[in-house]
């Protein structure tokens, strides 16, 4: 890796998923611990600690070797030693969540309850972390969390059988996703926020994602957790919802319509429609619910990427409406909406698979 040099020093300790005890070792297999001992580059460690965390947040966003981020994010916290500020708070989150350890969340937690937040960007940031620890804490709460994404095929019979159910402690879960959207509102209000808050909302994205990615979550937790998720997209990609709304992405966000935060934000909502399909949640409460992002999707059949989205999401409503015509209506608008995507990008390999499970044939 770019950020490190070979070195026989014994491993800092860290934690992972597979590992739940705070440790120190130098055996190179360690699941823990990662592939060998870590030691940064000179140039590296003479950086100062918001820079040493911003190497670590392009680590993960290059899906960087798992040892390498948590040294670059342990060595950040180290030269921020005795500092009591947002910057620290923020990278023992993130360091939280990476290695979802909650004794870094706890730290991240009491530092900035003690900070003197006197501007409303502060105090957005503030209560972002807050919501952000709960929902973790929240997480690794489950008895289930660590324990390994099963493969396609491996999972049993019975897996499944009450994942729509509510969850234990759930409230808990509730009131940290009602305090993050608060946050990011309180965030989005403030013009001299704006890149901090374009931060933020990516970063709460991926955050969202991340969970979803690395277990196999119930989907009543999924629902839960991305109808959060689609309460940002609306309020933050410019989308009312309401069934009046007919506004596009809004200009004051700063975030451009060919940004791959776009995406991430449209795959939230499918994600969302996924899950309330599982948990057979009534279909007009689930179109009510997609209605802004559906109004937007069919106003921009120039777009591969929304073509697309706009026929994924058409085919899971499909399997919530009790009405046969209804559903073959929105199938067919659904194979409509694909060919026009594949027009538009004929070399998408999703769009050419989708077509032929629907046994539609292209050139």
């Amino acid at each position: 890796m770019k950020h490190v040099k070979s070195s026989s020093a014994p491993k800092r300790a860290r934690t992972s998923r597979e590992c739940n005890t705070n440790h120190e070792c130098t055996d190179d297999s360690c699941s823990c611990c990662g592939d060998g001992p870590v030691q940064l580059d000179d140039q590296v460690l003479s950086q100062p600690a918001r820079t040493l965390l911003a190497l670590a947040l392009e680590e993960i966003e290059s899906t960087g070797d798992r040892a390498v981020v948590i040294k670059l994010f342990e060595t950040a916290i180290e030269k921020f030693g005795n500092e009591n500020s947002l910057e620290h708070a923020w990278a023992l989150l993130r360091l939280a969540e990476y290695a979802e350890f909650m004794e870094y969340a706890e730290k991240a937690t009491y530092m900035v309850r003690g900070l003197n937040t006197a501007g409303e960007m502060e105090k957005g940031l503030c209560g972002l972390l807050e919501a952000r620890a709960q929902v973790l804490s929240f997480c690794l709460e489950q008895s289930n969390w660590r324990d390994p994404v099963p493969d396609d095929g491996d999972s049993d019979d019975d897996v499944g059988e009450d994942t729509s159910k509510p969850i234990a402690g759930e409230q808990k879960l509730v009131d940290g996703l009602a305090q993050l959207v608060a946050a990011h509102s309180l965030l989005s209000a403030q013009p001299s926020a704006v890149p901090s808050f374009i931060d933020a909302y990516r970063g709460t994205l991926t955050f969202l994602f991340a969970r979803r990615e690395a277990h196999a979550l119930s989907n009543r937790m999924l629902l839960i957790l991305f109808d959060a998720a689609v309460t940002l997209v609306y309020e933050h990609e410019g989308w009312l919802a309401t069934s009046s709304s007919e506004k596009a992405i809004s200009s004051n966000t700063g975030i451009d319509s060919e940004d791959d935060t776009r995406k991430v934000a449209h795959q939230a909502t499918l994600v969302w429609a996924m899950a309330a399909a599982e948990c057979s949640v009534d279909s007009a409460a689930a179109e009510a619910r997609l209605e802004p992002i559906v109004k937007y999707l069919a106003s921009q059949p120039n777009d591969a990427e929304c073509c697309k989205l706009y026929a994924q999401l058409l085919l899971v409503l499909c399997g919530c409406y009790e009405d046969e015509e209804k559903a073959m209506d929105a199938y067919d608008l659904a194979t409509s909406k694909l060919a026009q995507a594949h027009k538009l990008s004929p070399n998408d390999p999703e769009i050419k698979s989708q077509l032929a499970d629907m046994g539609q044939t292209f050139d």
